[in-house]
């Protein structure tokens, strides 16, 4: 299997136009005799999509899934919420979860809006049509292409959780060491007890306990 290469990486300002311009669902060209090898995975650090045999290089690296939703490009909410601020774009549900487009969706021209759409409203971008009143575009480019959104700079709070999970996992690891040592210690000192209480019951008694003594041999009276 032939190992993929760590890219060099860029600005921390420029992960977000990579994303947006990265062909997903391709196959892999590191892993390209590899069964399930289409590029579904986006590293921020280095600003390059993979595919699921790639995670080992990027398990340090913060990640995007990035999923298919009637043939578009799609990101979780919860996911890209954490790195650039979602609010006002349009969402749908994915298997429970809330997604967004990454790319605005083509729409015909002689398309008429449903009741929903036109109680709501249209995208400020491309004017597509929203079903939600609340929200103002329809995917992340539409909107960075009309409010100027800075993605959020979280590196050192992502190394610093990392460094925190492992050391809670080191103290978890140290806790349950200790625990274990004592319980052994514990079963050490019980199985002493009860080895001993076990051949004190078994030791044999003292053959002179509770036997009468002999008597001596009778002897005559004497004659007169």
């Amino acid at each position: 299997m032939v190992k993929c290469k760590l890219p060099v990486k860029k600005k921390e300002t420029d992960w977000l136009n990579s994303l947006l311009r990265c062909e997903f669902f391709e196959s892999c060209v590191h892993h390209e005799d590899v069964r399930k090898n289409e590029k579904n995975w986006f590293c921020i650090d280095c600003h390059v999509g993979f595919c699921r045999h790639c995670v080992s290089v990027h398990c340090l690296h913060r990640r995007l899934q990035i999923c298919k939703y009637v043939y578009h490009n799609v990101v979780r909410f919860h996911d890209i919420q954490k790195h650039l601020d979602c609010s006002k774009i349009q969402t749908y549900k994915i298997n429970g979860e809330k997604a967004v487009h990454l790319n605005p969706r083509p729409q015909p021209k002689d398309a008429k809006p449903s009741t929903k759409a036109i109680c709501a409203g249209s995208c400020e971008a491309c004017g597509r049509y929203l079903q939600d009143p609340p929200n103002h575009f329809c995917s992340i480019q539409c909107k960075i292409s009309v409010v100027q959104v800075k993605p959020k700079e979280n590196r050192q709070n992502f190394m610093s959780s990392i460094s925190q999970n492992s050391q809670s996992e080191n103290s978890n690891s140290e806790t349950n060491q200790s625990e274990i040592e004592s319980s052994l210690s514990l079963a050490e000192s019980g199985e002493e007890v009860h080895v001993s209480w076990i051949s004190a019951a078994l030791k044999p008694r003292n053959k002179s306990f509770g036997r009468k003594k002999k008597k001596g041999n009778p002897t005559r009276s004497p004659l007169f």
